[in-house]
Order: structure tokens, then C-alpha cells, then sequence
């Protein structure tokens, strides 16, 4: 049954019955009635004006007060009555927290008094950290925060009582009972399909979604994962071939490096050996054409000899006639990379990563500055830079050490283009074919030797 609602309606005050009372309510009332004036009714009562007026002031307060609209709901409680009841929950929470805290002190004491009386054993710190916990100290010291919670002591309080890290006493209530069951051996079947779908998505899958799939842990997923990762790795190093050159001189790759000046942008072609991390040459060109490159090369040869191989680009202004001419009148092969394929470029592809270090750190040049600072790079590098790879030398030490190449250019270029000419007649493409040509001629004659199995 629902309660019903207080009555809102306040009855009619009784008139006071005490003389002075009464007589000043018939005053108050006849000044608001106005018939009666303030210093008269002053006068009747015997009062001041001032302290008449005090009176009809208040009770015309009181009677704005009553008739004023109230907010709905409860009446607000007095200031200071709200302050004290808030003070007192406060103090009821920080009795109850302490008396959380002795009954917890209480309870460890009386399992910290269980060790001393060896009747709990005490747990065996490890000596050091391993990646896989030791199983018989994990134990004892689930036990051992198995008897602390029952007693109701909280983790922090375990963890003191046992000198080791919150996440520790955490772990041990997870990992410790896993350690007394015998370990499931996974399916068979569904590890297989797991190594499968890693191989065939090449390991991008995760853990996670293999163990959804398999329905095995992720755990164990993810340890197949890292072991199939490993067998795919080793297959491709198996499958790669490491090139050794047998001297500096026999190869040397020309490649292109955009930089920028304030006077526009500009190119860095660099001619280096393949054999050891020299740099022939450097030139500073404003435009990548055929022009530049013959000029650059055509320095190049000049200064430092041709080599046998000229390892270039597949970009048009390197495949041009006039680029052909002047290797053909030099007597020097050129060699072009596969398409898309850098790792081809090998040496010169590392060495443009000093390249473009060292030209960030130039800033804002002008182009006669980016000529001299390419200058200045390729001095520093090829002198100033011993090498682990060269046994301690710098590049310029084991390219002044080469000995002089003794090979008939024109026999090497007549076997380079018959067995290129087999090749196309088998249906290669012509600048594969011309790769494979240039592979076998300088393999048959001991200046390049090609190990199976990549060692990086």
C-alpha cells in the first residue's frame, strides 16, 4: 500500500496570550494595514522608532520567506550539520581501513609464525632470473600464498611476507597448479595445419588467430610459429647464393643518388669497385642523361683503368647507343640488374646509405658546395675508414694492393656473346641472358666464385 502525503496545509496560529504579545501584534497589523502609523504605534508600545521598525522588518522578512516558491525535494540540511555528518563517514572509512589492516598484520603474523615453527615450509628463492621458472619453488610458494588468502591476508602483505614482486605472487597462483598437472600433448594433426598455414601466409598470421583456428593454445601456436619461422629463414639462406669477387678491378657498379641544391636538383654519380668499398668516382651533374653519364665514365676510365664489367642501372639514358659505343671502344661488358631487384647492386646499394647520411648532414648547399662536399666524401670514406672486412685497411690501402688483372678482354667478350646467343636462342631474355653469359666467362676463369648458402 502506498504511503500517502503529508498534508501541506499549516492551520491558523493561535493568537499569544500574554497582554504585551497581543498588543504588539495589533500594532504590527494595523501599521501593514495602515491604519496606524509607525511612530504612533512605537509611542503605544512604549518602544523607539527604530527598534518598531526592527520588528515590522523582521516579520515582513518572515512573511517573504514563507511565500516565496521552495525548490522541489528535501529541505537542504544546514551547513554545518552536512559538514559533521561528512567528517563522520570519514572517520567510519578510516576505521573500518584500519581495522582492515590489523586483522590482515594479524593474519600474516600468524602465518609468518607457521614458518618460524616449520610447520608451513618456507619457499626456495631462485638464484638468479631464467626465462622459465623453476617448478618446485613454484610450488612452494603457492602453497605457501594459498595458506596467506585463505587466512585473507591481500597480495602486497604475500608479497612482503615472501621478499619477492606483486606480479611474482600474482604468476605463482597462475603458473603453480598448471605445474602439478601432466602437460597435454598437443594434436598431431593440428600442429600440422598450423605449420601450414605459417608457411603458406609466410608467418603473418598471429598466434591468436592460428590457436582459433587449430584449437590449440596460443601459447603453443605461438611456439610452432617461432620454430617454422626458423626452418623458413634457414631454407632461404640455403637457397641463397653468396658472390665473392676474386680482386678489385674485375667489377665496378655506376649508380645515380638524387640530391638538392639552392640551385635546383642534382644527381651524385658514383662509380665504385665491387670487389672492396672504393669509390672511383663522384660526380655532381645538374641532369641525369646520357650525355653525363658518358662524360662521367668516360673520367672515370680514364683516371682508373676499365674494368671488365660495368654494373648498371636499367634506366634509359644507361642502355643508350652512345653508352654502348663507349664500352664497346673501351672493351668493357656492361651488366644490367634484374627489374625491381636493388639486392642485385649489392656493395654500391650499402654504400648509398653513407652517401645519403653524409649529404643530410650538409643542410642547405649551393651547387658548387654539393660538388666540393661530394669531393670531400669520397676522399674520407676511401681513406680515412678502416674496414673489418679488408682485415683493418681502408678502401684506398686495399685498392692500391690489387694486382694488375691478366685477362684477354676480347677472348672474354667473344665467349660472353656466344653463350648469350645460346641463351636467347632458348628463349631467355636478352639481358638475363647477358647476366648468366657474364657469370659463367668470369666463373670459368677463377674471377668469381659463387658459394650456395647466403652467410647473412
Amino acid at each position: 500500500m502506498a504511503k500517502s502525503k503529508p498534508p501541506t496545509y499549516t492551520p491558523a496560529p493561535e493568537l499569544p496570550s500574554d497582554p504585551e504579545l497581543r498588543k504588539r501584534f495589533t500594532e504590527i497589523v494595523a501599521v501593514l494595514a495602515q491604519t496606524q502609523s509607525v511612530s504612533g504605534a512605537a509611542r503605544n508600545l512604549e518602544l523607539s522608532r527604530n527598534h518598531f521598525q526592527t520588528l515590522l522588518h523582521r516579520t515582513i522578512a518572515s512573511m517573504i520567506d514563507a511565500i516565496t516558491p521552495k525548490p522541489a525535494g528535501r529541505p537542504a540540511k544546514p551547513e554545518r550539520e552536512a559538514t559533521l555528518e561528512a567528517e563522520n563517514e570519514r572517520l567510519r572509512a578510516d576505521l573500518e581501513t584500519m581495522t582492515m589492516r590489523t586483522e590482515a598484520i594479524e593474519r600474516m603474523l600468524k602465518v609468518v609464525g607457521g614458518y618460524a615453527s616449520g610447520k608451513t615450509p618456507m619457499p626456495r628463492a631462485r638464484s638468479k632470473k631464467t626465462s622459465s621458472e623453476d617448478p618446485e619453488p613454484a610450488r612452494t610458494r603457492h602453497e605457501a600464498v594459498k595458506i596467506m588468502r585463505e587466512q585473507g591476508a591481500p597480495a602486497k602483505l604475500c608479497a612482503a611476507a615472501l621478499a619477492v614482486s606483486l606480479s611474482t605472487i600474482r604468476r605463482s597462483m597462475i603458473i603453480a597448479p598448471a605445474l602439478t598437472k601432466a602437460t597435454p600433448v598437443p594434436n598431431p594433426t593440428a600442429c600440422q595445419r598450423v605449420r601450414s598455414v605459417v608457411r603458406a601466409t609466410h608467418g603473418l598470421v598471429g598466434a591468436a588467430n592460428l590457436g582459433r583456428m587449430a584449437g590449440l593454445p596460443r601459447r603453443t601456436c605461438a611456439a610452432i610459429k617461432r620454430r617454422e619461422l626458423r626452418e623458413l629463414e634457414l631454407e632461404r639462406k640455403a637457397r641463397c647464393a653468396t658472390v665473392t669477387i676474386a680482386a678489385p678491378g674485375i667489377i665496378r657498379g655506376f649508380d645515380a643518388m638524387h640530391v638538392a641544391s639552392t640551385d635546383g636538383k642534382a644527381y651524385w654519380l658514383v662509380a665504385a669497385d665491387a670487389a672492396v668499398p672504393y669509390r672511383t668516382s663522384i660526380v655532381t651533374v645538374t641532369d641525369y642523361d646520357a650525355e653525363h653519364v658518358i662524360a662521367a665514365l668516360q673520367a672515370d676510365f680514364e683516371t682508373y683503368g676499365p674494368p671488365l664489367i660495368l654494373r648498371l642501372d636499367r634506366i634509359a639514358c644507361q642502355r643508350t647507343p652512345d653508352v654502348t659505343r663507349l664500352l664497346e671502344s673501351y672493351e668493357v661488358l656492361p651488366l644490367h640488374g634484374p627489374p625491381r631487384h636493388p639486392y642485385y647492386y649489392g656493395q654500391l646499394e650499402r654504400q648509398n646509405r653513407e652517401h645519403r647520411a653524409w649529404y643530410e648532414q650538409l643542410g642547405v648547399v649551393t651547387l658548387d658546395e654539393l660538388t666540393q662536399a661530394g669531393k670531400d666524401m669520397r676522399v674520407a670514406l676511401n681513406t680515412l675508414w678502416p674496414r673489418p672486412t679488408l682485415d683493418g685497411w681502408t678502401a684506398d690501402e686495399a685498392w692500391r694492393q690489387r694486382k694488375a688483372i691478366s685477362v684477354d678482354r676480347r677472348d672474354l667478350i667473344t665467349d660472353v656473346r656466344r653463350w648469350r646467343s645460346n641463351l636467347i636462342t632458348s628463349g631467355i631474355e636478352e639481358l638475363r641472358a647477358q647476366r648468366i653469359a657474364i657469370e659463367s666467362a668470369l666463373t670459368k676463369r677463377g674471377l668469381l666464385t659463387i658459394t650456395q648458402g647466403a652467410s647473412c
